[in-house]
């Protein structure tokens, strides 16, 4: 994996960000990103007695 030109391109947009002086709006933006991703990645059936029920086995 070619991760170099990744971490490049978070840095520039980070210090560009930044030297617009919107870097706190742009991390409360980044963190609800992160929110949205994590909440979109859940399973209907994760933790639910259903999921386990003895018929899938």
């Amino acid at each position: 994996m070619n991760i170099d030109k990744l971490v490049d391109v978070a840095i520039t947009v980070v210090l560009a960000v930044a030297l617009t002086v919107n870097l706190d709006r742009f991390t409360w933006q980044v963190h609800l990103a992160t929110l949205r991703l994590l909440k979109a990645s859940q399973t209907s059936t994760w933790g639910s007695p259903r999921f386990f029920n003895g018929k899938n086995q």
